[in-house]
């Protein structure tokens, strides 16, 4: 036991002669071993003072942070880096003190832990009493750096007038106090981000805008509200506690956007729309100039945003890629006769899509091998490139467009449009109904409901810039485009399981051989070939759809072709010159759309009594003469097709077996039928929610419309008289025409059905105007043609219709024709009207009355062709020079006029103008336009097309507005019957077909 404490008391000296301190007394040492607490106490009292203070001075900072913007100075932030410190270190060592309180097994206090504790407490305590000093800021100096504005980013030049014009809207837009979230939008790799980095170091350089702070944030793929918050917080030095909820946080985050004076928050690459209130975005509430821009590839964010403005980046012209692809290969690539149109080609490949004319311009840069080049071509134009990169960057860029489609069934309705020929026009209704019949859009419902959820899936692909909407002047049919990446990497997606065979508009003349018809395969697409005969024997047995329409197939089809295809469900053989189908066919017991719309020879259709599950079945413009065999059996057909065949009317009425049949087209089929036979057939179709028939006469159509039936209808085309529609006219659906009948005939008025939108007159000679039976569907009507009624003289009787929804008003060979409309016109007269076609209505001297005119707010397109005696558009009768404004006016065309002396004698305001064609009209010396030329039609108008003699004539009139038009002159050249300019002949060019002979030079 003596040994023991002996052994102790030396350990104690050792430990006091280690730690002795040249600065403390002996004294004060001992003190330290006797109360080492109270001495840790002091220590405590003042930390815990530090740390208060440092937490006001934090909350202070972060206040000026949050309202003003402001950080701290460097004499502030220096000692807060020593508070933190100071704390770190004490926190280090109390750890290291209570790992150490005692010695020997704990039977005795470890005095040299004591001591050295002694030392540390004195010296830490004149640290703390120091900061303490230090921490008497004046409340002025805490804060005292303006934050940066905002931080620039590294961007490629930009590239054409393409990405040009979205910056210049952008910026546009971000100077509109009405303009508060914009948002640009456009498929993967087409340049979003690098328009917006451009604006971002525009702003943060050059100044032009007070935004206080420009902040960006890039949205992650699998970003929420927490994610996107903590993001924004980051690029404004703001702190959340780990405590924070979602409220807490977009609070914090609010407050600090709102007490700044202005900011611009950009998101960049956002997939899934926000709520602002959720993350804390005030831009709706912040008078003080906080806007967001947003870039995405869907326009459906940009509007669950509620965007007010959305900006459409689309892909460059040829032009603008063709310069962007030369400055990546390289001019002495480019240089080289050899290469330089190959190298078009492959640019040409790369569909204007930036990202992926840079990844094979680089890849193909300074190669100057052709057969390099014409790999690559081959590659692109086979959907198979293994180009450097291609995979990597621009089929994973539109590879996660594709995998981020809302669910399976949109992405299976993608993949089907790759079945197209490359850049090619999907017509819109086609390829929902081909989606219906293979059964993509589910096997319940009937088929109007699945077209209209056709409707909403195609909506969700252009929307996510998947597919491309486009219209065709003149067409009321809705068309889609595949942009020719995007269609590639569909197909190489389709290509991982060998599902599909595209083989479309490749120039085949002889089908695939049997090794390609493999077992696997579910879709297979020849359209649009030159295949002359189907002299193969394919075994795919889990076949569903086989697209061959568009092909000659004028040499015969092997009887045996379908014996292997016995899941086949859609086939269509539409446009081709099949004259006999095979016996095989018979036996698709699973088939369910057979499609033969146009097939000029054939004559025979084997039987169908085995295809019980057959429910679409189109005859449409086939030769055939008689119903094919087994069509009674057909219980499950919801669609049938036998307009324009040679089916006896008479022979088509037994459709009582068709309890199901939904679509039903009957137009000008031969031979007589009774009107209460005709009424009482369709009568008997009770599931029909789509009827296309003709009627023979008024009283057959009276009685029908009198039955109620059409009530029931979603779409309807009724064509009456005994005369087939001419060429020139293209009604859609909802559609009425008349043809060389006596519109007078009934006397039963208002028996025109309310829904109808489209409404056709031709030939019919009993007619002075518009009859006043169709008033009920008049409120609806969006389109008119009125073509060839001697008689009629005006449109409308003033008064008693409007037509305020008419959006399309075409009139033509109307000989008698001397005003659209009789008597005072109403308030809100063809308000609605976007588009007016006249041609060859040689009685009329002036087109538009000035009281008709100020009420055409909308119109887009005036159209004016072959009128001999129309001296004026726009009559001011009794009312003088007074202007006239067309706030929507942007094409206007005058063609072969010979007495057309004025537009209008005051001055016409169209400041959206856009394209002018003169052609023919000697006497127009003046445009009514440019008599005082604004700097918005300046800006507007993109093309004048005239003669080179019209044009002088106008420079010698109109010397002003047409020198300042004069960039937008494009010459014309004329051809007349005997191939010279017969301009000073006054005679029309035409015989009222509406056909100008405009080319450009």
């Amino acid at each position: 036991m003596a040994v023991e404490i002996a052994g102790a008391v030396a350990s104690i000296v050792q430990c006091l002669c280690a730690e002795c301190s040249p600065t403390t007394s002996t004294s004060e040492q001992c003190r330290y071993l006797r109360q080492p607490k109270a001495a840790l106490r002091i220590l405590t009292e003042k930390t815990e003072l530090l740390i208060a203070r440092d937490a006001d001075i934090r909350t202070k900072l972060d206040e000026e942070k949050m309202f003003r913007g402001m950080d701290p100075t460097a004499e502030v932030k220096l000692w807060l880096n020593n508070v933190g410190k100071v704390k770190a270190a004490l926190f280090s060592f109390d750890g290291e003190v209570q790992a150490k309180k005692t010695c020997l097994c704990g039977c005795f206090p470890n005095y040299c832990v004591r001591l050295k504790l002694g030392n540390y407490v004195s010296k830490k305590i004149h640290e703390v009493d120091k900061l303490l000093e230090q921490s008497k800021f004046p409340e002025i100096s805490l804060v005292g750096l303006m934050p940066e504005k905002g931080k620039s980013l590294p961007t490629s030049a930009l590239v054409g007038e393409t990405a040009t014009i979205v910056l210049q809207r952008t910026w546009d837009y971000l100077t509109d106090v009405n303009s508060q979230i914009i948002g640009i939008y456009g498929m993967g790799g087409v340049g979003k981000t690098s328009i917006v980095k451009e604006i971002n170091n525009k702003l943060l350089t050059e100044g032009h805008m007070d935004f206080d702070n420009v902040i960006w944030v890039t949205a992650s793929k699998d970003s929420n509200t927490e994610k996107l918050q903590k993001d924004i917080a980051k690029e404004l030095d703001l702190r959340f506690d780990d405590e924070d909820g979602e409220m807490r946080r977009a609070r914090k985050l609010f407050e600090a956007l709102w007490r700044r004076r202005s900011f611009l928050l950009i998101i960049d690459d956002l997939w899934e729309a926000f709520s602002l209130e959720s993350v804390g975005i005030p831009i709706s509430t912040n008078v003080r100039g906080g806007k967001l821009l947003i870039t995405t590839r869907s326009l459906r964010v940009c509007r669950r945003m509620e965007a007010e403005r959305e900006i459409e980046v689309c892909v460059l012209s040829q032009q603008e890629a063709w310069d962007l692809f030369r400055q990546k290969v390289g001019e002495g690539v480019i240089s080289s006769p050899k290469l330089h149109d190959l190298a078009k080609k492959v640019a040409k490949e790369c569909g204007g899509l930036p990202l992926a004319l840079i990844t094979v311009g680089r890849a193909m840069r300074n190669e100057n091998r052709i057969k390099y080049w014409l790999t690559a071509l081959s590659e692109l134009k086979n959907s198979t490139a293994s180009i450097e990169g291609m995979s990597s960057q621009v089929f994973a860029q539109l590879r996660f467009s594709y995998d981020r489609l809302k669910d399976d069934m949109t992405r299976s309705c993608f993949l089907y449009c790759a079945l197209y020929p490359e850049d090619h026009l999907i017509e819109t209704e086609e390829v929902i109904k081909y989606w219906v019949w293979e059964g993509l859009l589910g096997r319940s419902g009937n088929q109007m409901s699945k077209m209209k959820l056709g409707e909403m899936v195609l909506n969700e692909l252009v929307s996510t810039c998947m597919l491309e909407s486009v219209s065709q002047q003149g067409s009321t049919e809705k068309f889609l485009k595949m942009h020719d990446l995007i269609r590639d990497m569909a197909i190489t997606l389709t290509r991982e399981n060998s599902s599909f065979m595209v083989k479309s508009g490749c120039g085949l003349r002889v089908p695939p051989t049997e090794n390609e018809w493999h077992r696997d395969l579910e879709r297979v697409s020849l359209m649009r070939n030159d295949i002359r005969s189907l002299c193969c024997e394919p075994n795919c047995p889990k076949l569903r759809t086989m697209l061959l329409q568009y092909n000659s197939i004028d040499k015969g089809t092997l009887p045996t072709f379908f014996k292997n295809l016995q899941n086949l469900e859609v086939l269509d053989l539409s446009y081709t010159g099949i004259d006999n189908l095979p016996e095989s066919l018979s036996h698709l017991k699973n088939l369910h759309a057979l499609l033969l719309r146009s097939c000029w020879n054939l004559w025979r259709v084997p039987t169908l009594a085995k295809l019980d599950k057959l429910r679409v079945f189109d005859l449409t413009y086939t030769p055939l003469q008689h119903m094919p065999e087994g069509m009674h059996t057909l219980e499950n057909l919801r669609h049938l097709s036998l307009s324009y065949t040679k089916v006896s009317i008479a022979h088509s009425l037994n459709l009582v077996n068709y309890k199901f049949l939904e679509s039903l087209f009957l137009i000008s089929l031969p031979g007589p039928a009774e009107g209460p036979a005709l009424v009482d057939a369709l009568a008997s179709c009770t599931s029909l929610v789509e009827l296309e028939v003709s009627f023979g006469c008024m009283k057959d159509f009276e009685r029908y419309v009198a039955s109620g039936h059409w009530g029931w209808l979603e779409n309807f085309k009724f064509l009456i008289g005994d005369n087939d529609p001419t060429p020139s006219v293209n009604i859609g659906k909802n559609s009425v025409g008349f043809f060389g009948v006596d519109m007078y005939e009934t006397s039963c008025p208002g028996w025109l059905p309310d829904r109808v939108i489209e409404l056709a007159i031709h030939a019919c000679p009993s007619i002075t105007h518009l009859p006043i039976f169709i008033t009920a569907a008049a409120s609806k009507l969006q389109r008119c043609i009125i073509q060839y009624c001697e008689r009629m003289e005006f449109i409308i009787v003033a008064g008693w219709l409007t037509f305020p929804n008419l959006e399309w008003l075409e009139i033509e060979g109307l000989s008698n024709l001397s005003l659209l409309c009789k008597e005072i016109v109403h308030a809100g007269t063809f308000s609605g009207l976007k588009v007016l076609h006249v041609r060859a209505c040689n009685s009329l001297k002036t087109l538009i009355p000035l009281e008709l005119g100020q009420h055409l707010i909308n119109l887009v397109e005036i159209k004016i062709e072959n009128c001999e005696k129309i001296s004026e558009v726009i009559s001011h009768g009794n009312n003088g020079d007074i202007d006239i404004v067309f706030p929507a006016l942007e094409i206007l065309k005058l063609s072969c006029l010979p007495e057309l002396k004025l537009i209008s004698r005051g001055i016409m305001i169209c400041d959206l103008l856009s394209s002018v064609d003169v052609y023919r009209c000697p006497e127009l010396t003046k445009l009514s336009f440019i008599v005082e030329i604004r700097d918005e039609l300046v800006d507007s108008l993109k093309q004048i097309r005239a003669s080179k003699k019209w044009w002088k004539g106008l420079m010698s009139n109109q010397e002003n507005g047409a020198n300042r038009l004069r960039p937008v002159y494009e010459e014309i050249t004329e051809h007349s019957v005997d191939g010279e300019d017969s301009e000073d002949d006054h005679s029309v060019c035409s015989d009222g077909s509406g056909s100008s002979p405009i080319a450009p030079r």
